[in-house]
């Protein structure tokens, strides 16, 4: 975490930002807040010949003389840049008393605040900070960024700034005003104006305008999180989660998810469920959509791993369909596909699984033995168990039982995808033995298949240190009576 907070400070003729020095060090700065120069003070004994001729070219106040503590009147911000470290920490000292923030150029012992790279198109500003840690690194990024937006992308802030006010006339409520401007901006016209084609870029803003719906535009969006990693996201889920009034999110969702991509002004609530303990059940979700529905909200379901995989989406459809409202499906990285290529596994393999089944243990399973030999009669399936942790013991018990061999891989899967992934891998007569008393955190996933072979050979991902050793780090294992369990190669 940072002890730095990005902040965009005001500046005008009332508060000022003063500079103190005249030296290479200080044209440096002077150089990077040339953009406010009318706002601008500096002020040093003495000033290199090629600094005074900048500072009467582009008209910023600056005198000669020592500094003296009523040149902090009228001002926002200091920059001491001199070479007299007591000056610097006599300057600080009088700044910080009057409530002014003080930079000390090259001393961070003594800043309040440090300057970011600074990205700027007009009105348009982008810093990049690394907290004072690799400034290079931040100009490498910044060089990046640059790419990003063509130097004229001023003139796209200055049409935007333009239409402004006929936007906020014509749409008189902000989420009808927000949608607007979202797809007017996701439009060409930015391309035109960046073109010079400023009359085309014209018509497509009085096309949209006419044609924005002014009314409800309640919907519901069921959107796939992916299972753990940020990134897994797709692009479409994070278009329309950055369009959400409300976002009701479950206990798996990344937190990373609601900071990137959903708006900060967009009530954001916890209705997620564990084992055990529902935090919110069911039907009081479905109550929860249809009252912001009514209400015209867009809402974002936001659901770990696929809403189509155990995640109550046809009840929740139904919701929005009875409110008239519309509603969508956004596919996510359920948690079999985004653990096993995690793991370096293949879920189906030519000459070793010819099909997945992904499924959950259910108290009726459990102890039916006819659903038990119809996997056991499978040829060449990989099985995937979601939110079956209590089973573990369980699913080797019965699938040995049911005719599955006794030396059939199997893997446990613990906060896939996440920094915490951990795997725990075994044959389905050793597992119980390794593992029948590990407390495995939640979501934890077991997968069942030759495929599972596959994760000595194709690991991708560096091992992390306590990662805790799986059964094929060793040759045989020697169960309690006595007899010996051989790891497969």
């Amino acid at each position: 975490m940072s002890e730095y907070f990005p902040l965009f400070q005001k500046i005008d003729a009332q508060r000022r930002i003063l500079v103190i020095g005249g030296g290479s060090v200080a044209t440096a700065k002077i150089e990077a807040l040339r953009p406010h120069a009318p706002y601008l003070t500096v002020k040093s004994l003495a000033f290199r010949e090629d600094l005074e001729n900048m500072l009467r070219k582009e008209n910023i106040a600056f005198a000669k003389g020592a500094y003296h503590p009523d040149d902090l009147e009228n001002i926002a911000i200091v920059i001491a840049a001199t070479n007299d470290r007591s000056l610097n920490e006599t300057i600080k000292k009088q700044a910080n008393q009057k409530g002014i923030l003080v930079n000390c150029v090259d001393d961070r012992a003594l800043c309040d605040f440090i300057f970011p790279a600074l990205v700027r198109r007009g009105s348009l500003q982008i810093a990049i900070s690394t907290a004072g840690i690799s400034p290079v690194l931040a100009r490498l990024v910044k060089r990046s960024v640059e790419t990003l937006f063509p130097a004229n992308f001023s003139d796209v802030i200055d049409f935007l700034q333009s239409k402004r006010k006929i936007v906020i006339e014509t749409l008189s409520s902000l989420q009808p005003r927000r949608l607007f401007w979202e797809k007017f901006i996701s439009s060409g016209a930015i391309d035109q104006i960046l073109k010079g084609n400023k009359r085309k870029a014209e018509q497509i803003f009085n096309k949209f305008l006419r044609s924005q719906d002014r009314g409800d535009n309640a919907a519901l969006y069921l959107i796939g999180a992916g299972c753990g990693d940020p990134d897994l996201i797709t692009v479409k889920a994070v278009q329309l989660l950055s369009r959400a009034d409300v976002v009701l999110y479950d206990r798996l969702v990344a937190p990373e998810l609601l900071e990137r991509y959903a708006r900060k002004d967009a009530e954001k609530i916890e209705v997620g469920k564990k084992r055990g303990k529902h935090h919110m059940k069911q039907n009081d979700i479905d109550h929860l959509i249809a009252r912001y529905l009514r209400q015209g909200k867009i809402i974002a379901r936001l659901k770990g791993g696929d809403p189509g995989i155990f995640g109550h989406a046809s009840e929740e459809i139904e919701i929005a369909k009875i409110n008239n409202a519309a509603w969508e499906i956004v596919p996510g990285i359920t948690a079999a596909v985004g653990c096993a290529a995690h793991s370096g596994i293949p879920l189906t393999e030519r000459g070793r699984s010819k099909s997945l089944r992904i499924m959950t243990l259910y108290e009726d399973d459990v102890y039916d033995d006819g659903f038990w030999r119809s996997l056991a009669s499978a040829r060449g399936e990989t099985f995937v168990f979601y939110m079956s942790i209590k089973h573990k013991t369980l699913i080797c018990q019965k699938l040995i039982e049911a005719g599955l061999s006794a030396d059939t891989p199997i893997m446990a899967v613990e906060q896939g995808t996440t920094s915490e992934h951990r795997e725990y891998a075994a044959t389905l007569e050793s597992f119980p033995v390794l593992y029948g008393e590990t407390s495995f955190m939640s979501p934890t996933l077991f997968i069942v298949g030759d495929v599972v072979r596959y994760r000595s050979e194709h690991g991708w991902r560096e091992e992390k240190t306590g990662l805790k050793a799986s059964f094929f780090d060793y040759p045989s294992l020697e169960t309690p009576d006595g007899g010996k369990i051989y790891a497969y190669s």
